[in-house]
């Protein structure tokens, strides 16, 4: 599965912690959200490979001339609007306005049959 998302967000935060290097922030908003999914059988097979019974078992399929085949079986893309909302903590570095930041949101889309769902959490360096 694949999610592609462009996003705008709102970030309210607060640099300094009681005089410490430490900050927090919140962050939210919305945008757009692509979930595409492959079910496949993209295995590595020789060209050519002849069909045998025991490829069967594994899943494989045969072609007409007695080949097993390699494609894809199902692909299906949806698309929707969604919302993002989380909390993030930062370090002010010794170098002027860099900061090392880790943070959290959680992503709701209303995609068709099953909402797409996901709180991943990223971590790196901001220059603010």
């Amino acid at each position: 599965m694949n999610l592609y998302t462009v996003t705008g967000n709102y970030r309210f935060h607060i640099d300094s912690l009681a005089n410490s290097a430490f900050g927090v922030y919140v962050i939210g908003g919305g945008g757009w959200y692509y979930r595409h999914t492959d079910i496949n059988k993209k295995y590595v097979v020789p060209p050519f490979t002849v069909c045998q019974p025991i490829y069967n078992w594994w899943g494989f399929a045969c072609d007409s001339g007695g080949f097993v085949q390699t494609g894809t079986i199902a692909s299906r893309g949806t698309s929707s609007g969604g919302m993002d909302a989380g909390i993030g903590f930062t370090i002010k570095l010794p170098s002027p306005g860099w900061k090392f930041f880790i943070e959290s949101r959680y992503n709701y889309a209303w995609s068709n049959f099953i909402p797409t769902t996901l709180a991943p959490v990223t971590f790196g360096f901001r220059f603010n």
